[in-house]
């Protein structure tokens, strides 16, 4: 099953995803995100390496107010197919919805990822056997034992 985390922006979607990776008692592999002052940070799960993958300065090619270094979507690419019992990733956004990362593929069933709350439903056409959590002011602190429980008795 992939387990599909959304919400809107802030909501605490990474945290929690953060917490459940601390928490699972499985070989986690992947890579999460991070917002930095000018663009985003993608860590690899296995490695624990970091890398720039978007920037307002000009690092590669421009999409949607970002420059993306091609470097750091082999990085991804490289990280998404690491050996582990749960794949993760952090998050789904257009970029990957215009092909530039084809996260599609390294997609299995035992899978736990953040998707932006405006594309949800163009992703879960792509994808099968899923359970959608979705974040809110009002379950944040509450969700992620939820999305724990569920893991720990699927995976």
């Amino acid at each position: 099953m992939i387990i599909v985390i959304t919400g809107a922006i802030h909501m605490g979607k990474t945290t929690i995803l953060k917490k459940l990776i601390t928490n699972l008692k499985k070989k986690i592999c992947g890579v999460i995100s991070e917002a930095i002052e000018d663009g985003f940070l993608v860590e690899d799960l296995k490695t624990k390496e970091k890398k720039v993958l978007a920037s307002k300065n000009k690092i590669g090619f421009k999409f949607r107010g970002y420059y993306f270094d091609p470097e750091a979507i082999t990085f991804v690419e490289n990280a998404l197919k690491r050996k582990g019992e749960i794949l993760v990733y952090d998050e789904i956004g257009y970029l990957e919805m215009k092909g530039f990362l084809d996260i599609f593929r390294y997609l299995k069933k035992n899978s736990v990822v953040i998707v932006r709350e405006d594309i949800l439903q163009d992703i879960l056409k792509k994808i099968e056997d899923y359970r959608v959590f979705t974040v809110t002011k009002e379950n944040r602190d509450v969700i992620g034992d939820d999305i724990l429980a569920l893991c720990n008795n699927i995976f």
